[in-house]
């Protein structure tokens, strides 16, 4: 039915003309050359420069006088020069090209006698943006600069989406969301969020670093894959000609919050956010090589609340009294081994985030444009992890670090006049560690005494659950290792425009884990005495560890993520376009050795391999009622998929 159906689109394709244009994390410029009887004129020279840069590129008109310029760096002002034997130059210029931009210049030249100068038109950026409707959320950069955004984390602006709830979009799973930078993943292959999502870090990449940011919610292009409910993507600054920069600081001083908490008790820890850094932009050799780098850093404080009872009302909360807190911690301390510092209160929590960027964009000639750019994240959140019980004594709070980084090149290639291609090359590295807090040094169990009872100052009976010890998740790490090509060659002739792709990502993953490697003591109460009673007699109820069956935890495997795809673009009717095309992706997953003595004796194989094959055809119809790019009605369909969760 699928060949069918493609086989009918195609044969559809050949017999009709002109461009619908594809969506991408850059923009394009289109039009149609014609003389002074609106006759097309074919083989035209149209240049196209962007004055802030020195970027340009070339190409001619087609048989029917029409020209295309496909990804297009953003920016501007943008000119567009159209010259011709015979006739006068013709020049439009003053135009800016925004995220997913089509810009549509239509030039009409008049011979060279009637002495023409250049003409400047300033486009409007909402009819540039028309394809766009419906599609996507956009966010520009003068807009993400006058909103609040919590954290200055690019990727809380998703909310601003009316299909995002949370991490999802469209009512689908959190991990069907994609995340791109520059049109390629950043998204952590562990925890399938963004790249510092497992740890909750402030930030992935510096919000002063991203020019523009989309959050794509119904686009049937094939190019966007990997995505079963939408993809957030951002594109990032570069430089131009003329050197500028900025120097930040946002700052949550102490003494703007109330001394006191929550519940009118004095605070006697820091409550503070400080967040500061600078960009700088300007040319290495005018419009030719062009830099841009940015840091970014913050400090954060705030206290770390552990059973702090200062009254009645924090008894009923944690359930528990402060002379049966000190009763337990004098036994944790003579029988176990517990500091003799502070385990429960109110403590100083401070956690530093940095993340550094830079670019460099390479104007190599009138064919081909170099950009190299690296971002990297730092982050440090000791006593950011908090266990599963209901009260964690001080020594059972474990640290976090995350440490990312992402170099991507891409390679933009004009052909010829009919044939572009950009090349993008990545290589994304994710770390993650947990370790002991420092009390502890290195791994210990864990021991969780339940059903301690107090009774509290109104004369009622309660009961709750402490641990000591270390944290089950303490000795845990990931990292992963992320390889990625991406190709996308356009092709244009006079009746269809086409798109070829190819994705490939390789991930390679270094994961270890172990929720209860150390062990873990329980203390409850038992016929004899209470769990209080058998905490103090070193007496535990029950003893439980995961034992590993290896000697070495550490897992080491292999994912390949690939996809090919195409694409025809065409229109069907005045103001009608159409879009239609088929992606196909194919996911290999590790797979586990056989166990034969499981399936000896319960039937059971645990050497299942693990593959997705999906084939995901997409069509789009786009239909400019007057063709004034001011009403618009967009149908589509088709299949999207996403990757499954390399949690191996």
């Amino acid at each position: 039915m699928v060949r069918n159906l493609l086989f009918t689109i195609l044969l559809f394709c050949f017999c009709i003309n002109n461009p619908l244009l594809a969506q991408t994390t850059q923009a394009s410029i289109t039009g149609t050359v014609s003389d002074e009887t609106k006759k097309p004129i074919p083989g035209a020279s149209v240049q196209v420069k962007n004055t802030s840069t020195g970027f340009t590129t070339r190409t001619s008109t087609d048989s029917k006088g029409n020209f295309l310029f496909k990804e297009l760096p953003l920016g501007g002002p943008y000119s567009v020069k159209v010259s011709f034997m015979g006739y006068g130059d013709q020049t439009r210029s003053g135009n800016m090209l925004n995220f997913g931009d089509v810009l549509k210049v239509n030039v009409e030249m008049q011979e060279a006698s009637q002495n023409l100068q250049s003409v400047e038109v300033n486009a409007s950026g909402l009819k540039n943006k028309v394809k766009n409707f419906g599609a996507s959320t956009e966010i520009s950069a003068k807009t993400m600069n006058q909103l609040p955004v919590n954290g200055r984390n690019f990727t809380n602006l998703m909310d601003l989406s009316p299909l995002s709830r949370g991490s999802g979009i469209a009512g689908q799973l959190a991990s069907s969301t994609n995340y791109t930078i520059d049109g390629m993943s950043a998204k952590n292959p562990t925890s399938s969020g963004s790249t510092t999502s497992r740890s909750g870090a402030p930030y992935s990449i510096s919000i002063e670093a991203v020019r523009e940011f989309k959050v794509v919610t119904n686009q049937y292009d094939v190019t966007f894959g990997r995505s079963g409910g939408g993809s957030v993507t951002a594109v990032t600054k570069s430089g131009t000609n003329t050197v500028s920069g900025s120097a930040f600081g946002y700052g949550r001083a102490d003494w703007l919050a109330s001394p006191y908490d929550i519940r009118g008790i004095k605070r006697d820890n820091d409550f503070s956010t400080y967040q500061y850094g600078f960009t700088l932009g300007g040319p290495i050799i005018k419009d030719k090589l062009h830099y841009f780098v940015g840091l970014d850093h913050q400090k954060d404080s705030r206290p770390l609340i552990i059973a702090d009872i200062n009254g009645a009302a924090d008894e009923a909360r944690f359930r528990i009294t402060n002379d049966t807190l000190a009763k337990f911690l004098n036994i944790a301390r003579s029988k176990y081994g517990v500091a003799n510092s502070p385990q429960y209160g109110s403590f100083g929590k401070k956690r530093g985030s940095d993340a550094a960027f830079a670019r460099i964009d390479w104007q190599i000639n009138d064919m081909h444009l170099l950009t190299v750019r690296d971002n990297y994240t730092n982050d440090r959140n000791p006593l950011g992890l908090a266990d599963n019980t209901a009260i964690n004594f001080y020594e059972s709070y474990g640290n976090d670090k995350n440490v990312d980084n992402s170099l991507l090149a891409t390679l933009r290639s004009t052909i010829n006049s009919k044939v572009t291609n950009e090349l993008k090359v990545q290589h994304l590295y994710t770390f993650q560690a947990s370790t002991q807090n420092d009390q502890l040094g290195f791994a210990i169990p864990r021991a969780v005494v339940g059903n301690i009872t107090s009774v509290l100052s109104d004369g009622s009976s309660a009961a709750t659950a402490i641990q000591i010890g270390g944290h089950r998740f303490g000795q845990e790490g990931f990292t992963n290792n992320v390889f990625q090509l991406v190709d996308n060659l356009y092709y244009n002739t006079d009746k269809i425009r086409y798109t070829f792709g190819l994705d490939v990502m390789y991930t390679r993953a270094k994961s270890l884990y172990g929720s209860e490697v150390n062990g873990r003591f329980e203390y409850t109460n038992s016929t004899t005495a209470s769990s209080l009673k058998n905490f103090d007699n070193l007496v535990p109820n029950r003893f439980y560890r995961e034992v590993p069956l290896v000697d070495d935890l550490t897992v080491n495997a292999g994912i390949w993520n690939t996809a090919l795809y195409g694409q025809m673009q065409t229109k069907l009717a005045k103001g009608l376009d159409f879009t239609g095309g088929l992606r196909v992706d194919y996911s290999s997953y590790p797979t586990s050795p056989l166990n034969q003595q499981l399936l000896d004796q319960v039937g059971v194989r645990t050497d299942h391999k693990l593959k997705q094959f999906l084939i995901q055809p997409r069509v789009q119809f786009d239909w400019d009622i007057n063709e004034n790019r001011t009403d618009f009605l967009r149908f589509g369909a088709g299949i999207f998929g996403s990757d499954v969760n390399n949690y191996v």
